[in-house]
């Protein structure tokens, strides 16, 4: 892999990769800082602490193909960290883009109704228990299945059961909202 390659060069003190390598993956970790934080600022913080980190481990770094985990772990530990002390997720709808969950668009919703719609989806994603909504929000941000499962070490097959059980439980609280 690529990415394999650089992390050896920049080992050896490379920058060139450092800074090919960041232009890889930057956009990646920067939509799933954003996605997981809604803060600009904070994205940009965790964008900057993963790709430290990153740097600082080439020297340690295992060349097995599996770069995006790696990266993706280092990212969500920092964004872990910042939900640990008071940050918190301003609104994740774009989590239920699954077919099957109702949309504000496709409900015809007035924008007032829409805000409170998605003050619900957040409400609800509240009430998951906290590995389901984590897949979600890695899913949200942009990450494959494979590397939400390295992420959170587990098989790729009980990752995509987070995600499948988070959607559904959304699914169903929608579904509650809706008959009221």
């Amino acid at each position: 892999m690529q990415e394999d390659v650089l992390m050896m060069r920049i080992a050896e003190g490379d920058e060139d990769s450092f800074t090919e390598l960041y232009g890889l993956w930057c956009k990646r970790v920067m939509a799933y800082a954003f996605r997981s934080l809604r803060d600009l600022h904070e994205a940009q913080d965790v964008v900057q602490e993963t790709f430290i980190q990153v740097y600082r481990a080439a020297p340690s770094y295992r060349a097995e193909g599996k770069f995006g985990a790696f990266v993706f772990r280092i990212a969500g530990n920092i964004v872990r960290g910042r939900f640990r002390h008071g940050k918190q997720v301003d609104s994740l709808t774009e989590i239920i883009e699954d077919e099957a969950l109702p949309h504000p668009e496709s409900l015809s919703y007035s924008p007032e109704e829409s805000v409170l719609y998605s003050i619900d989806i957040e409400r609800m994603l509240s009430l998951l228990p906290p590995r389901q909504k984590e897949a979600l929000i890695l899913i949200a941000g942009g990450v494959t299945y494979g590397e939400g499962a390295e992420m959170l070490q587990i098989s790729v097959d009980a990752f995509a059961q987070l995600v499948l059980r988070g959607r559904r439980a959304l699914k169903m609280k929608m579904a509650r909202m809706g008959e009221k």
